[in-house]
């Protein structure tokens, strides 16, 4: 997050954003499917069945009435203390949701933030995950490369306005926002279940869900702060690495698009928007998933 991250690897940089330029003719519909499938086997982390969903009400975005009087998750202790989550929920302490606010990033932040990409990338989803791409020709650097790429991606501090370095993709995707008396953001459930446990966040009703074996994609009402997102998307029991490779892949793949995919053949989809940061470095805006 600090300046330095924003001109460590500039050649790295315009390699990658040339590359998925020409991505969609590099990367097909059944490339992205096989890829979806074949990472959603590598990860075997076993936590999806200890996520236990707890849907109640079903709801629309219009609704004003609280169809839910339970919280939404229940979690069995040992899915926090896997390793990548762990290391995930280290990094909730370390961003204000205000956009107005601008970040204060420590050393021992960016500490977090290395410790938790590290524990990625041993993972047998990322490490598919970098070879999927080098072999179709959307990254050419090496692991050392690969986490630089990740760190600028996903950690580079950008305005959403107000002129304050407050936003990041990793703050705007797998934490939350809070813009112009609107959720912005949200789709981790890890942080949706801290936030629950917090009494912070009061879920409303579900609008829709995929079961994809692994994990769930689900659709809901919720508010936060006491403020409404009408529609929220999360995937639910899946891990970090997981998402972390969906949505990195999309990005790469499928810059500004819907990237179509499936999960134990159930259609899903991530919508993902670039956005233009500090020495007009091509990042991450937004990215949320559908099915």
């Amino acid at each position: 997050m600090f300046w330095s991250y924003l001109v460590i690897v500039p050649v790295l940089f315009f390699n990658i954003v040339f590359i998925s330029s020409e991505s969609t003719t590099i990367i097909s519909k059944d490339d992205m499917k096989k890829f979806t499938e074949e990472v959603l086997q590598k990860d075997n982390s076993g936590i999806s069945p200890k996520v236990q969903v707890n849907k109640q009400g079903r709801t629309n975005s219009g609704s004003s009435t609280d169809k839910a009087e339970k919280p939404l998750l229940n979690i069995d202790e040992t899915v926090l203390k896997y390793t990548t989550i762990a290391l995930l929920r280290a990094m909730f302490d370390n961003f204000d949701p205000d956009v107005k606010h601008a970040e204060a990033v420590t050393a021992s932040e960016v500490e977090e933030e290395d410790k938790f990409l590290d524990a990625v990338l041993n993972t047998d989803v990322m490490t598919y995950t970098l070879k999927f791409l080098k072999d179709r020709g959307l990254f050419t650097g090496d692991r050392a490369e690969f986490k630089e790429f990740l760190k600028n991606t996903w950690f580079t501090l950008y305005s959403r306005g107000h002129r304050k370095k407050s936003s990041s993709a990793f703050e705007h995707i797998f934490l939350g926002e809070l813009k112009a008396n609107q959720v912005s953001g949200f789709h981790s459930w890890i942080y949706f279940n801290d936030q629950e446990a917090k009494n912070d966040l009061n879920y409303l009703g579900w609008m829709g869900e995929t079961d994809f074996g692994k994990g769930k994609l689900l659709r809901i009402h919720f508010t936060w702060n006491g403020i409404t997102k009408p529609v929220g998307t999360l995937f639910v029991g899946t891990t970090p690495e997981l998402e972390l490779a969906l949505y990195s892949v999309c990005y790469l793949a499928y810059p500004n698009e819907r990237c179509d995919f499936t999960l134990d053949n159930k259609m899903i989809f991530i919508q993902t928007y670039t956005f233009t940061g500090p020495k007009r470095q091509k990042l991450i805006g937004s990215a949320f998933p559908g099915a």
